[in-house]
């Protein structure tokens, strides 16, 4: 089978790792901070770490404390969610439509860039303007942005104290159970946060993992030379066919497309006959019956996924 569904990346970092060298928490959690200094351009003093994505999203929301919530939207659902679940008034915005929406002042707003599903990189610069005039509270997520290279909303952090970049790094570094996820932010925002959170939270097995995956100095130019390349030919073997309505232009690891003459359900187990599984996307915000999300994978799995669309085109004629 041929599956189009993992957001983890397919590559893996070069990694040698000898468990019983693992050092106390304490040590390997400075030493990882060290690493994500060098790696991300970004002080220690601006960087805190959250045993897993879910864990840093309920403790920024709880430490934010606002009555309004705005998610662009499709987002990763874990924040709409979390925003519920912890008495916000949850407000969606369609970034399809129109991401200038007005929102409520001293809210919290949430944006990935690179976005959910669609990949599409938004220079974020007249937005970051208005939350600015609103006061907002500005949740940036850029678990994504490393399968493209594009720069960072780091460089806010000088100029905007209530901004805060979040990163789970299992999507990136390969790990699909690796619990760490960052918060960068002002380095007075970390110190007050870092006052609600326990020490040496993080196992040192996951840190070690990770501390070995960012000595891989090569990897990250590797991913994006290979990801940009098999994401071009990913659209091109999807543009080839009757079924594609449009597609966004993607900066990540995925492609969103809108169907034509078929729906995602229909559509999903004709391909699952011909061995591919893709996900229909449904559960998300502003997504209907015609959407359909590809992550890109190896070179192997594309050329699997056209010659199912050949099979699926050759029995679609007779």
């Amino acid at each position: 089978m041929f599956d189009f569904r993992s957001e983890v990346n397919f590559l893996k970092p070069d990694i040698q790792i000898d468990f019983n060298e693992v050092c106390d928490e304490s040590t390997c959690y400075q030493s990882l901070l060290s690493q994500l200094e060098q790696r991300y351009k970004i002080k220690q003093t601006n960087i805190e770490l959250f045993n897993g994505f879910s864990s840093s999203i309920y403790s920024l929301l709880k430490y934010l404390n606002s009555k309004f919530c705005y998610i662009y939207s499709p987002c990763n659902l874990e924040y709409k969610q979390a925003s519920n679940n912890l008495g916000y008034e949850t407000r969606l915005i369609n970034r399809f439509e129109n991401i200038f929406l007005p929102i409520k002042d001293d809210s919290v707003v949430v944006f990935m860039n690179p976005s959910f599903l669609d990949g599409t990189f938004y220079e974020l610069d007249k937005l970051f303007e208005y939350w600015a005039s609103k006061n907002a509270k500005v949740i940036i997520d850029e678990t994504l942005i490393d399968f493209c290279g594009k720069t960072s909303c780091i460089k806010y952090l000088t100029e905007y104290e209530n901004l805060f970049i979040v990163k789970d790094l299992s999507k990136f570094y390969a790990r699909k159970n690796l619990n760490i996820a960052t918060v960068f932010a002002s380095e007075k925002s970390i110190k007050s946060l870092r006052k609600y959170e326990p020490e040496n939270k993080i196992s040192s097995f996951e840190i070690k993992y990770l501390e070995e995956a960012l000595k891989d100095k090569k990897f990250s130019t590797i991913t994006n030379s290979i990801y940009i390349k098999n994401r071009i030919e990913l659209e091109k073997i999807l543009q080839e066919h009757k079924f594609v309505d449009s597609m966004f232009q993607s900066n990540s690891n995925s492609l969103l497309i809108r169907l034509k003459n078929i729906d995602s359900n229909e559509f999903k187990k004709k391909l699952s006959k011909n061995g591919v599984i893709i996900n229909t996307c449904l559960e998300y915000d502003f997504i209907d019956e015609y959407f359909v999300s590809f992550y890109v994978g190896s070179l192997n799995n594309i050329k699997g996924l056209k010659k199912a669309l050949n099979a699926f085109w050759q029995q679609d004629s007779k």
